[in-house]
């Protein structure tokens, strides 16, 4: 946090008038960003892969900026990561976000720093986790903006799931998207 300084009127004593005895002045905030609105989807079926390249989770939010120069702030929430090939251990799963802009193709906007990078261990009972990840993202556009969440096996090791059924509860996994003003 920055230091500001104020300068005193001479024979100032007992208690600081700030409107009459103080010149100078303050810095603006810089804490005006707001949420101007939020998209959210959500997924609620099981999927998995054994692909070693990104295929799409099916899972999609879409929203279109107010300006170009506003971010938009990306949650990916919930679900059941887990794996289904007991015979690899661990099965790896990465997870990514694609971008298409006004419809166009998509594209890995995280490139080769994914958002998750996960072993998930065979085991008794095994082990599962849930996505809890975010990203700040600036599509410098005015045009609709689509969100995808993307998975893979990593180095083609076992077929994770996305989100996976257990005890014959399928969770939710949400995609979350805010519009955030420059």
């Amino acid at each position: 946090m920055a230091q500001t300084l104020l300068n005193l009127n001479t024979g100032v004593t007992g208690n600081l008038n700030l409107a009459t005895n103080v010149t100078g002045t303050l810095p603006s905030s810089n804490n005006s960003a707001k949420i101007l609105q939020v998209a959210q989807n959500s997924l609620t079926s099981e999927i998995s892969t054994s692909s070693a390249s990104f295929v799409t989770s099916g899972l999609t939010t879409t929203i279109t900026p107010t300006s170009s120069s506003n971010k938009i702030l990306i949650f990916l929430n919930g679900g059941r990561n887990s794996y289904a090939d007991g015979s690899q251990n661990p099965n790896k799963l990465c997870t990514t976000f694609y971008s298409s802009i006004g419809g166009g193709t998509a594209s890995d906007i995280l490139g080769s720093h994914p958002l998750t990078n996960q072993d998930l261990f065979v085991g008794t009972g095994g082990y599962s986790f849930q996505h809890s990840g975010s990203f700040l993202y600036s599509p410098n556009t005015t045009s609709s903006v689509s969100i995808s969440a993307f998975f893979k096996a990593t180095g083609d090791l076992g077929t994770p799931f996305f989100n996976h059924t257990s005890q014959s509860i399928t969770p939710r996994v949400t995609l979350t998207l805010m519009e955030i003003s420059a």
